[in-house]
């Protein structure tokens, strides 16, 4: 898979991932050195979205552990590591050990959740919500990984409203996006991905355009229902100006 971090995850039998930055596409080879199975991949991400570091990368760890003994063991190896300073890391523990790993890492390595759900908490049994993952301190959660895809059965829209509802709550998003081996071979890639990024881009409406209008990395907008309303179709289009007055 790709992760754009608002990243782009390469999917582990995939050998070339592409990489975006708003619509436009390069791409890079990925370390087949490194270790494929699920859960646990270390991979470098271009910033869509991204903490107000600007730093020239962002590595994410998704820690996959049979209990508190390995994380311990992980948190003291990357505790012990000389990592290099234009380089942001975030870890990724399973949710029952984020507060673990929050308490024993360096203050040098952010902390992401693995997941959590669509909206404000409430009779959802077993879901963590965005405002639960801030109490606890998480600054970051993944969306859209893979196993989430095709083992859980999310849909692209499902995710893409998790995304938002993450960033409103003021959570960093690490948004996964990525064919599957068979879509690949039949060279459907970029349509994949480009449809799987359209669903965590969209929903900018005349109330919000005026702030993402400022961010650094967002040079347009793929306006959906609000382009059907010609004064807050208007509203989008001028809200250009807020990027001038931002710079």
């Amino acid at each position: 898979m790709a992760m754009v971090s608002t990243s782009l995850t390469a999917n582990p039998n995939s050998m070339v991932s592409a990489q975006f930055s708003g619509l436009r596409r390069s791409s890079f080879k990925l370390d087949t050195s490194l270790p494929t199975h699920a859960g646990f991949s270390q991979h470098v991400d271009s910033h869509l979205r991204l903490s107000s570091s600007r730093r020239g990368s962002k590595g994410v760890v998704c820690m996959a552990a049979s209990g508190k003994d390995s994380i311990a063991k992980l948190v003291s190896d990357l505790n012990s590591a000389t990592l290099e300073a234009d380089v942001d890391v975030v870890v990724a523990p399973p949710f029952v050990y984020i507060d673990q790993v929050k308490n024993s890492l360096t203050k040098r390595i952010e902390i992401s959740a693995q997941n959590c759900w669509i909206g404000k908490g409430g009779a959802f049994t077993g879901e963590i919500s965005a405002e639960q993952l801030k109490d606890i301190g998480c600054r970051w959660v993944i969306l859209g990984h893979s196993e989430r895809r095709h083992i859980i059965g999310e849909k692209d829209e499902f995710i893409g409203k998790k995304a938002a509802y993450a960033l409103s709550q003021g959570l960093g998003v690490i948004a996964c996006i990525g064919e599957l081996l068979e879509e690949r071979e039949g060279g459907n890639t970029f349509d994949v991905c480009y449809r799987q990024m359209k669903a965590f881009a969209g929903s900018v409406n005349g109330g919000n355009c005026a702030e993402l209008a400022k961010e650094e990395d967002i040079d347009g907008f793929l306006v959906g229902g609000a382009s059907l309303k010609g004064p807050e179709f208007a509203t989008i289009i001028n809200s250009v100006t807020a990027k001038k007055v931002a710079a």
